[in-house]
């Protein structure tokens, strides 16, 4: 008679175990969310990364701090994240930039675009996966604002850079002697705009303008009242800063409509002010002066888009490779042929071609429809309306990881 043998207890995954990766997860999420204002990285410049003799810092190669945080959250998120990327319309985007790489006139760059953008993604997935709790993030948000908001404000006063640690921020130097220095003058009284540690004071309007309508927009942040209103204060006083026009007009635009359309609270008297106070804010920024070429910079800089894309209006140049193709362009400005054009719709129109970028453009079309009236639509609403006088979304590097950092959150609940 054969005897059976006692059954093996299946044995219980190691509860602790899986909070020690959790913690470590969500900790390193959250430093991340302090450190993505920051760009200290180390750039690579491969003979690509010059034109005329000059180094390009938009056509060289750089790892930054803050992509190596998201390579360790994606290995210890890896099996999330592959199933996050198999979704029909990333893995179709994706295939789409593919096809773009290979009839691109510098392989190298735009395989390195296309590993940015592929990064974007992987944020997205990371965030939306995450456990880590809204009021932990606004933290994460509040302790960078407030470090972004005391070296503006110190660049604003001293009218230089302040150098020391805040270099491994990623701050650069410079004065407002500095040429081509961005600055504003108040009164007849020259400042310089500050930059903080990004590469353009609009940059920093255009991170922040973004942080400050996710903060907005979306509920799960209102049970933090008191930090909420503390993160939209500092928000508004970087973009004030920053002097930056289209910043400022878009801040205004959307602050009305969500006065008028989405404001529950009945206090007609406190809308008004509230309307009041940014109307005189967006006063002040556009009666300072700024850059008297800034408009011809422009002219001239949608000119040769226009004329880079009738040259390659099917495949584009490649994307990343804008700065090649219009360096072949005579300018009478200094240093405009190593500017992207300043709208990310020419941009992409000119590096991509009509026919990568048509079907990319309906798919976010139709997300935009499917997402009507959400989070996401005010995300995509903020980057589309800036994205229409600048570039920095597709270019540097804080406003592109924001991107994906806007996006997860969007779809969190």
């Amino acid at each position: 008679m054969k005897t059976q043998s006692p059954k093996k207890k299946k044995q219980k995954p190691n509860k602790h175990y899986f909070d020690y990766w959790q913690i470590i997860n969500n900790t390193l999420l959250f430093l991340f969310f302090i450190l993505l204002p920051t760009q200290f990285g180390k750039h690579f410049f491969l003979p690509f990364s010059f034109l005329s003799g000059v180094r390009v810092d938009y056509l060289a190669p750089t790892v930054y701090l803050t992509d190596i945080f998201i390579f360790i959250l994606l290995i210890i998120n890896l099996k999330s994240i592959f199933q996050f990327l198999k979704n029909r319309y990333i893995l179709l985007i994706l295939a789409l930039l593919l096809v773009n790489v290979i009839f691109s006139r510098s392989l190298n760059l735009s395989f390195y675009r296309l590993i940015k953008y592929l990064e974007v993604f992987v944020i997205v997935g990371v965030v939306i996966k995450s456990k880590l709790s809204f009021k932990w993030i606004m933290n994460g948000f509040l302790v960078s604002g407030l470090f972004e908001l005391v070296l503006a404000a110190a660049q604003f006063v001293s009218k230089q850079s302040l150098q020391g640690i805040y270099y491994f921020f990623g701050e650069r130097l410079f004065a407002l002697s500095t040429p081509g220095i961005a600055k504003t003058a108040i009164n007849g009284i020259e400042f310089i705009r500050p930059y903080a540690t990004f590469s353009h004071p609009n940059s920093m309007a255009g991170f922040f303008l973004l942080v400050y309508f996710i903060i907005m927009s979306h509920s799960s942040f209102n049970r933090f009242w008191l930090q909420k209103i503390l993160l939209l204060f500092i928000c508004s006083l970087l973009i004030f800063l920053s002097f930056s026009k289209t910043a400022m007009a878009v801040f205004v635009i959307l602050n009305i409509g969500f006065l008028l359309f989405k404001n529950k609270q009945p206090c007609k008297i406190c809308s008004l002010a509230k309307l009041s106070a940014l109307i005189v804010l967006a006063f002040i920024v556009f009666m300072a002066k700024g850059d008297s070429l800034s408009m011809q910079k422009r002219i001239d800089l949608i000119k040769n888009s226009i004329a880079i894309f009738l040259s390659n209006p099917f495949t584009g140049t490649g994307a990343g490779t804008y700065l090649l193709a219009q360096s072949e362009f005579d300018s009478k400005l200094l240093f405009v042929f190593n500017q992207p054009v300043h709208n990310i719709f020419l941009l992409m129109l000119s590096e991509l071609g009509i026919v990568i970028l048509l079907p990319i453009l309906l798919i976010f079309i139709n997300i935009w429809k499917e997402h009507r009236n959400t989070v996401l639509s005010t995300v995509l609403l903020t980057i589309a309306l800036t994205g229409l006088f600048d570039h920095y979304w597709l270019t540097l590097q804080q406003n592109l990881l924001l991107i994906g950092v806007a996006v997860g959150l969007s779809k969190r609940v």
